[in-house]
């Protein structure tokens, strides 16, 4: 994951181009939950090594709500992006403390690692491992580029999150429950193309059914939704 990835992703959220790949809800006032698709699923995708698989995210806004940041986790690590123009004004540190090591410690992680590599640069480096330090991160190797926070080191006082559930609109869950739909009827055709050929079909028409019935699991959030209001 390149620093250009993540930039095409901010700025996908910026311009509201992200609802088909990139999945957020709010757990602070400033941080969103993600799970980015770095690509979407097409029939063509080769069968060997071409398994797509999601990213998990926290962008972080600033106080007027532009993305301006994002923090990729990678569970033995973490890798963060700040745009340069909104740099050591505090963003990161405040993502940090406030939400995103709360939360990865709520989730019983029971410690996390940083890799700062000195090869982004002596002022980047240096700026990267004053966040790390002022959390509380210590260097764990004699070249200070693997840091380690303990949850029970961890300085709970600024844990600020307000993890919220992000309900759905009636149409994107309708989208939702055509695409699954879509999908129990894929595997049904493949079914009978394999009965007619070998009469058998390994248990797909199986499959199918079940998929199927994920479609009227959707439908009961949309039956929540409107209960809510």
């Amino acid at each position: 994951m390149t620093e250009k990835d993540i930039r095409k992703y901010i700025n996908r959220l910026n311009s509201g181009k992200g609802q088909e790949s990139i999945f957020t809800r709010p757990i602070s006032r400033t941080v969103e939950i993600s799970k980015v698709w770095p690509a979407q699923p097409k029939s063509t995708d080769p069968i060997i090594g071409g398994f797509i698989v999601s990213y998990r995210f926290f962008f972080i806004k600033n106080t007027v709500g532009n993305y301006i940041g994002a923090i990729l986790d990678m569970n033995s690590d973490l890798h963060w992006y700040i745009k340069p123009n909104q740099r050591k004004k505090g963003h990161l540190t405040k993502a940090l403390r406030e939400a995103v090591l709360p939360f990865l410690f709520n989730s019983e992680r029971e410690k996390q690692l940083i890799t700062i590599q000195k090869g982004i640069g002596k002022e980047n480096y240096s700026n990267s491992k004053n966040v790390a330090l002022k959390l509380g991160f210590k260097p764990i190797n004699v070249e200070e580029t693997k840091f380690e926070l303990k949850e029970s080191d961890f300085n709970w006082d600024y844990e600020n999150i307000i993890d919220q559930i992000k309900p759905m609109s009636s149409e994107r869950i309708e989208q939702l429950i055509k695409k699954v739909s879509y999908a129990s009827k894929i595997l049904s055709k493949v079914s009978d193309e394999l009965k007619i050929a070998y009469n058998e079909d390994k248990g797909l028409s199986r499959a199918s059914l079940k998929v199927n019935g994920c479609v009227w699991k959707i439908e009961d959030f949309k039956y929540n939704l409107g209960n809510d209001k």
